[in-house]
């Protein structure tokens, strides 16, 4: 399951109660709503892009007329709520909250040429690259083979814009190191797009895409790993001007050396007042091997502006650069920038980095915890990023549920927003735990921001044995492994969804499970009752759909 992971967008409950046959839960907030009636057949589409086939189903079902305020992520068809994108990491589903269609995404590889994988979703990200009302998607295959050169694993993206009838399948896009105005060229297993992130790092009011390529050669040393930036304009996306970042490039602190993995995790977010979004990027294995024992990997902070991401100015934290604070807590921050997420925890409207160590060591009474997990919160000042007030929290913390175990991984992925409803950002965690003797069922922690900051205080765990959420924690489930904090029913606040690919549902054979994201509203005391959203409802049964993404 580790390989796989998913874009989330979310419906409406009342929408997801109609249009999914779901029961609504006694806190939904209801909504007068005009329902479509499904009508038709399945339409099926083929568009080639450099020898690669994307295959895009679209078949009618019963639909609502909604609308919604706020702040939208994932708002495909532009009715002001946010619609549902879920993955398996081998093809894509996508539900609307007002359109009475739902799209089925997969790719196909010429049948003379068995290289690479069709292996569509495996990130997945949203943006407004074109600066209208609807939001896009852009869907990875890093391990998609590049056909002109002939490498196989090599990756690429499809940039896909939203439209008032949901996605445009006539305005796709697709991206690789082939692709006119992108630095280098493709090789086996650069794995492009094996993460992405989108914000408006120029404030023209159109986002830019960041690609990640952690395996990239550069300087001749393997994995050092690079950033592509696209630029966002009013046709969308374009490659001209494109950005090319390693540890290579000048300006960029360090060296490129073998399997640091820079861009491993990308993060785009506001980190001062003015109108650019900034970038922090991840090389979690920097460092590693190297007898620091104070830890390992780094995260390197750019500004944004006009021309792109600024080269001027740049700063890092790394994981042995946080011992003297680390330390006498008794932590060590291993592959440090495992997760990375940009969000106003103080409320001061200047960001602050959140960063996911999944593999951090916390020593509990001279025990060694391995793996156990921390997230760090990184203050950033005019002067950059630094270890000055670093917030760190674990399950150790009194205030967190769970207690501290090993391989736990608490920190692997992180999502932020306000789901409390009071102006300051919140984190959802996820922890890859048992939960009572069921191995790898999983949790989510909802993390606090206040004026002081990221705190577990009034803190929320849950799980699948948590009251209000559906189901039951069961051995693989996975809950957490996908989330995304989304407007999910247009009332302004934000919301939660969160994936559980290893959810088996009646009628999934064995070992194949069809999956599950639980729909959670905001409130002023955390999150509310849940809605579960499964694979099979969803038309894709036993195909471990669930793992969600991000912005």
């Amino acid at each position: 399951m580790n390989c796989v992971r998913v874009f989330a967008g979310a419906l409406a409950v009342a929408a997801v109660s109609a249009t999914l046959g779901l029961t609504t839960p006694a806190d939904a907030r209801t909504t007068k709503d005009a329902v479509t009636t499904a009508a038709g057949a399945p339409s099926t589409v083929k568009i080639v892009r450099d020898g690669i086939t994307l295959v895009h189903q679209r078949t009618p079902v019963g639909g609502h007329t909604l609308t919604g305020q706020g702040p939208t992520r994932s708002d495909f068809d532009g009715d002001g709520r946010d619609d549902l994108a879920v993955t398996n990491g081998q093809g894509v589903v996508v539900a609307y909250s007002s359109a009475p269609i739902r799209d089925y995404l997969t790719t196909e590889l010429p049948a003379a040429v068995p290289m690479g994988c069709t292996c569509l979703g495996r990130d997945i990200v949203t943006g407004n690259f074109n600066g209208d009302k609807y939001d896009d998607l852009v869907v990875a295959n890093f391990d998609e083979a590049d056909l002109k050169v002939k490498a196989t694993f090599a990756g690429a993206v499809w940039i896909i814009l939203g439209g008032p009838g949901g996605l445009r399948v006539d305005q796709v896009t697709h991206v690789n190191q082939s692709t006119s105005g992108v630095s280098g060229t493709s090789a086996a297993s650069d794995a492009f797009g094996s993460t992405l992130a989108a914000g408006d790092v120029t404030g023209d009011g159109m986002d830019e895409l960041l690609i990640g390529i952690p395996n990239k050669k550069v300087g001749g040393k393997k994995e050092a790993g690079a950033v592509v930036v696209l630029k966002g304009s009013s046709t969308g996306t374009v490659t001209s001007g494109a950005q090319w970042l390693d540890q290579s490039t000048p300006g960029v602190p360090g060296a490129p050396e073998y399997r640091d993995h820079f861009g491993q995790s990308i993060a785009v977010g506001k980190l001062n007042k003015n109108k650019y979004r900034d970038v922090v990027i991840g090389a979690p294995w920097e460092d590693d091997g190297k007898q620091f024992w104070g830890g390992s990997g780094v995260v390197t902070q750019f500004w944004g502006s006009s021309a792109g991401v600024s080269l001027k100015k740049i700063t890092t934290v790394s994981g042995h650069a946080t011992a003297p604070i680390a330390k006498p807590q008794e932590i060590v921050l291993w592959y440090f920038g495992t997760s990375l997420v940009i969000a106003d925890t103080t409320g001061d409207g200047t960001g602050e980095v959140i960063v996911g160590s999944a593999h951090a060591q916390v020593n509990v009474t001279r025990n060694i915890i391995t793996n156990a997990g921390v997230v760090a919160s990184l203050t950033v000042r005019s002067t950059g990023m630094s270890v000055k007030g670093m917030i760190l929290l674990s399950q150790r913390d009194k205030n967190i549920a769970g207690g501290v175990e090993d391989n736990d991984s608490f920190g692997r992925s992180l999502a932020a927003g306000d789901i409390t409803g009071d102006g300051i950002a919140d984190v959802l965690v996820s922890v890859s735990e048992d939960v009572g003797k069921v191995m790898e069922a999983g949790s989510v922690v909802l993390l606090r921001g206040s004026p002081k900051g990221l705190t577990g205080a009034k803190s929320q765990t849950l799980s699948q044995s948590s009251a209000g959420v559906p189901g039951s924690p069961e051995a693989d489930d996975y809950f957490g492994s996908g989330m995304a904090v989304l407007n999910l029913d247009g009332a302004g606040g934000l919301d939660a969804a969160i994936g559980a690919p290893g959810e088996m549902i009646p009628g999934d054979p064995e070992f194949f499970p069809s999956g599950t994201v639980t729909t959670m509203f905001g409130t002023g005391k955390g999150l509310g009752n849940g809605v579960d959203i499964s694979g099979r409802s969803l038309g894709v049964p036993g195909e471990g759909y669930g793992f969600l993404a991000h912005q």
